[in-house]
């Protein structure tokens, strides 16, 4: 199958370092399966050129950045997107959670959102998807699978307990005290003998790729959060989990309840009730505690996150959504 991708594929990178972005994984995940992947660079190539290469296509696939996606007049670009969607199947997928926070006008300004089938990782929202007439469909976060491998431990890296995430200031300010307050406790309980380290570092870069594995090697526990949107939500959490999980770490995280079906405790994570630092604190002290515990939960969760939460796994999930629809017949 020939498949056109739009989106940001990190063209300025130096050569030595592997895009990370998620359409990058996205679409070596396709290529994973067997499909050849023409890449549109969102920031180089004009909608012009993706048009004409798209046209003649088996599938259209676009995860976009606001910014790029409302460059041009909202009018042609909704136009030339129900114009490729009458001709090539079309699908968007994007990992953030859009509804009830302050970037919520992006799915009504955003041409993205009027693909044929939008994924994201928003599982909470049917009625307000349904409601703007976009045929939404969950697709939960994932890894990219030749990063599910265990890193090497490196004495820059070591400490017992780590968070690797916005520490410094986070991109949803509806959800910044929770945040802090997790860090904060984080910080009182275990900051004797440098026991907890937060990652990036002031001013650097993000860790990724293989450092990102190797800061795992490196940790007994990562603690991670993600974003909760509105009381009850269950169906969304950040891409970290399972980056976190598939890279070798053990982590302690919030209990989201669609996430405790998907992961049950022990299998390369434990869970404490969202807001009791409380618990949050007793539950990595358990797991500290514990090696072998630790370490067989971690090799379990690690082993089923790869075989069942990967990028792979989940483009296999796009495709099989299209074709049921009958868009190859």
């Amino acid at each position: 199958m020939r498949i056109v991708f739009r989106g940001n594929f990190q063209r300025d990178l130096p050569p030595d370092v592997p895009p990370w972005s998620t359409e990058s994984h996205l679409a070596a995940s396709l290529e994973l399966l067997g499909h050849e992947v023409v890449r549109n660079h969102e920031q180089t190539d004009d909608w012009a050129f993706t048009l004409r290469q798209a046209e003649n296509a088996d599938l259209f696939v676009w995860t976009s950045t606001w910014d790029y996606a409302t460059a041009w007049p909202k009018a042609e670009a909704f136009r030339s997107i129900r114009y490729l969607s009458d001709r090539t199947p079309t699908v968007a997928v994007h990992l953030d959670v859009f509804w009830r926070l302050t970037r919520e006008w992006q799915i009504r300004e955003n041409a993205m959102f009027r693909c044929r089938w939008v994924f994201t990782a928003d599982g909470d929202s049917d009625h307000l998807w349904e409601k703007e007439g976009i045929d939404h469909h969950w697709m939960p976060p994932g890894i990219f699978e030749p990063d599910a491998v265990d890193g090497t431990p490196r004495d820059e890296f070591r400490s017992d307990v780590a968070f690797v995430g916005s520490w410094q200031r986070y991109a949803h300010p509806e959800h910044w005290p929770q945040r802090r307050a997790m860090l904060e406790r984080l910080t009182d309980r275990y900051r004797r003998g440098d026991r907890v380290r937060f990652w990036p570092r002031d001013g650097e870069p993000a860790v990724r790729g293989q450092a990102l594995n190797d800061l795992y090697a490196s940790v007994k526990v990562a603690v991670g959060d993600s974003c909760v949107t509105h009381p009850g939500a269950r169906n969304y959490w950040s891409d970290r989990v399972p980056e976190t999980i598939g890279r070798g770490a053990f982590l302690v995280h919030p209990a989201i309840p669609g996430l405790v079906e998907m992961l049950p405790e022990g299998m390369g994570v434990a869970y404490f009730p969202p807001g009791d630092l409380d618990a949050m604190v007793d539950t990595v002290d358990w797991w500290l505690a514990h090696d072998d515990e630790r370490e067989e939960a971690r090799r379990k969760g690690q082993a089923f996150v790869r075989e069942h939460h990967s990028y792979t796994a989940r483009m296999r999930q796009v495709l099989e959504t299209v074709e049921a629809a009958g868009a190859w017949r």
